[in-house]
């Protein structure tokens, strides 16, 4: 496959070298100070003991020197040749040679001298370094001497004349019997233990000092204090009774105290420490570069590693982030080989395999492996159901789009209905009127009726008397004739109004028809809606029963309508024939006189229909009210099926509303179902 161009992040690389270096080279640097700190105080401690065993050496050197001229001294003193001496030179070279044998016994001593009171000094040198009597009475070591007699004194050091070294001089009195004879006096020269302070070697910039206790310097191992006083030095003035140290750290200085009163200061310099530190610096250098090559040459490698690792899994997220999942894991090692196979980074970062019982990074992956697994079932059954949820959307659009027409058919089926309601309300509302016009006919008819009854028992009673008056007869019988004529043309209309009764029951009839068809196709409409249709089919159950009741009615109203028509008929049949009987009379008036008693026998017959008339009148009253109650119950019927329609009307145009409400929404559904179905494909699951 086509690898994808990544965008650049933030890479782990960095981090982990920069951790792992920092790891590395921190401890190393902590035990750089720490060996530092230890490294300082071992210094100052070597430094101490070195200080201290140089001095102390330096001391018994010089405890050794004064031991071994006090036990010379002791000697001369026990020679007892010392005792013996005179004026002559016999017993002064006697002298001489002891003080040889002395001045040679120790290599420090420098001159053994004898000084007589008196008398001209004795010098193991010769006679030519003998000095007259009362030379050197003015000398420290003879005062000295003189002012402790039979005590070993030692001077304060002074630089020798002969050897320009520091020398000192120990000096006692020799007594005879008669009391002091004379001072024995042995030079010690000190250059070996001047060479020794300036040869001490106390750590790399230490030194030692020799000074008397008034502070003057008489050998220094630093150039820094020779021949100068350095009594107004710190280490000086806090210089302890005994031997011991003064101050801390670099500064501490040992001070030893000779048995002659000389002083010896050993120390260091402020810069003693400089060097082991530069050489410790220099070999934590080296430490901290070399471990620091070491921790990046890992660092790089573990970050690799990392890195790749961190790669395949990127890489299979990015896979799974597309729609393939079955983008798993199996080894962590990817397309990539190894540059450098290092043991112990496969054990700490494993080699590339998969385990259960694997490091932290197996358990990532497999726990990822497992997540893709549950994803793919979960996005199975999504695809699933998303293909089911499509095929149901796609079915419910279509019934949804049914539900839709038939809504629509049903309100423009309402609307018919309302209108033919409207219409029907305003057919029974002229039946009403007509039935109304019909009524007035008809009481124009009883009242006929009864002016005929009138006339003809008038012509009854004329009658009697027709044979005078017959040619009043003649006259009013044609008068009468003509009456006649009108009621036939009267009975004729009202028989012709009569007859058009059969139209308005036929109007009535088709629209109950109508009303009746119209309801039935509305419940039919109503079940095909369903849920929603429940209040519709109410409604047309209701219209449906009035069209009923409506056609019942017509039907009863019908059959009044037909027999008040028969009855009609045969009023206006008879009405004809009496008036076709008048023409004949009228022909034949010469024959009425003859006939005269036929012609009462046929008014009474004519009364009894007069009076059949004015009854079958009354009863049409009676049905006319009948039928214009029907009527006007029709009328109000059909009016509140008129306000139910145009309800239902309006119910059904907010169902239609709300069905293409619902026809959006299932086309919306339809549409995410089908984005979510495409989605949900767009996984790979094998």
């Amino acid at each position: 496959m086509n690898k994808k161009e990544t965008k650049k992040g933030k890479s782990l690389g960095k981090v982990i070298i920069s951790v792992i270096l920092f790891m590395g080279i921190i401890p190393v640097i902590i035990v750089l100070l720490l060996n530092t700190t230890l490294v300082t105080k071992l210094v100052i401690h070597r430094v101490a003991i070195e200080e201290k065993n140089s001095t102390e050496r330096v001391i018994q050197r010089m405890d050794t020197i004064q031991h071994n001229v006090e036990s010379s001294i002791e000697t001369i003193k026990e020679d007892g040749s010392l005792q013996k001496l005179n004026k002559n030179n016999e017993s002064r070279e006697n002298i001489r040679h002891t003080l040889k044998l002395v001045n040679g016994s120790d290599e420090n001593t420098e001159n053994v001298f004898y000084q007589p009171i008196d008398q001209d000094s004795i010098s193991a040198l010769g006679s030519q370094k003998d000095a007259k009597a009362g030379e050197r009475t003015d000398r420290e070591w003879y005062k000295k001497a003189l002012e402790k007699p039979g005590k070993t004194i030692w001077t304060n050091p002074y630089t020798s004349s002969a050897t320009g070294d520091v020398s000192v001089t120990a000096a006692t009195t020799i007594a005879n019997e008669n009391g002091t004879q004379g001072i024995i006096g042995v030079d010690i020269n000190l250059a070996e233990v001047g060479k020794m302070v300036k040869e001490a070697k106390l750590g790399v910039t230490g030194s030692m000092m020799l000074t008397t206790k008034d502070g003057q310097v008489l050998v220094s191992g630093s150039p820094e204090f020779k021949n100068k006083n350095i009594s107004e030095k710190v280490f000086f003035k806090n210089k302890p009774e005994k031997s011991g140290y003064v101050g801390s750290g670099t500064d501490k200085v040992y001070v030893g105290k000779t048995k002659t009163g000389l002083l010896l200061f050993s120390g260091v310099s402020d810069k003693e420490l400089d060097q082991e530190r530069s050489s410790l610096f220099k070999i934590s250098g080296v430490v901290v570069l070399i471990w620091g090559l070491i921790a990046v040459i890992i660092a790089v490698l573990i970050s690799k590693r990392v890195i790749r690792i961190a790669n395949m899994i990127v890489h299979s997220f990015e896979k799974a982030a597309n729609g393939d999942l079955t983008a798993k894991i199996t080894n962590t090692k990817g397309f990539e080989k190894e540059t450098v196979n290092i043991p112990i980074l496969s054990r700490l970062l494993g080699d590339g395999s998969i385990h259960e019982n694997g490091n932290e990074i197996s358990q990532i992956i497999i726990a990822y492996n497992n997540m893709l697994t549950g994803f793919a079932g979960l996005v199975n059954g999504i695809q699933k159901e998303s293909n089911e949820i499509a095929d149901m959307t796609v079915s419910l659009s279509e019934i949804s789009k049914q539900t839709n027409s038939a809504t629509e058919e049903v309100s423009e089926t309402i609307t018919g209905i309302a209108q033919a309601t409207s219409s029907q309300a305003m057919d029974a509302e002229k039946t009403v009127n007509e039935m109304n016009d019909l009524g007035n006919v008809i009481d124009s008819i009883q009242k006929s009726s009864s002016d005929m009854n009138k006339v003809t028992e008038n012509a009854t009673k004329v009658n009697e008397k027709n044979s005078d008056l017959m040619q009043n007869v003649f006259d009013n019988w044609e008068s009468e004739r003509y009456k006649l004529g009108e009621l036939v043309t009267n009975i004729g209309g009202m028989n012709s109004d009569i007859q058009n009764i059969n139209k308005i029951i036929q109007v009535i009839t088709d629209i109950s028809s109508q009303t009746n068809l119209l309801a039935l196709n509305a419940s039919i409409e109503a079940a095909r809606a369903g849920e929603a249709g429940k209040g519709f089919a109410v409604v047309a159950e209701e219209v449906r029963k009035l069209a009923e009741q409506s056609a019942k009615s017509t039907k009863d109203i019908e059959i009044i309508i037909e027999a008040i028509q028969n009855k009609s008929n045969g009023m206006v049949t008879q009405v004809k024939d009496s008036y076709e009987g008048g023409e004949k009379q009228t022909e034949v008036i010469n024959q009425a006189i003859e006939s005269t008693h036929e012609v009462v026998d046929q008014f009474e017959i004519l009364i009894k229909e007069i009076e059949l008339v004015d009854q079958l009148s009354k009863e049409a009253t009676n049905q006319k009210d009948s039928v214009l109650f029907a009527v006007e119950n029709i009328s109000a019927s059909t009016e509140e099926n008129s306000a139910g329609t145009e309800e239902v009307s309006a119910n059904a145009e907010e169902i239609l509303a709300t069905m293409q409400e619902f026809t959006s929404n299932i086309e919306s559904l339809e549409q995410i179902s089908e984005i979510l179905k495409r989605q949900a494909n767009g996984f790979i699951l094998k």
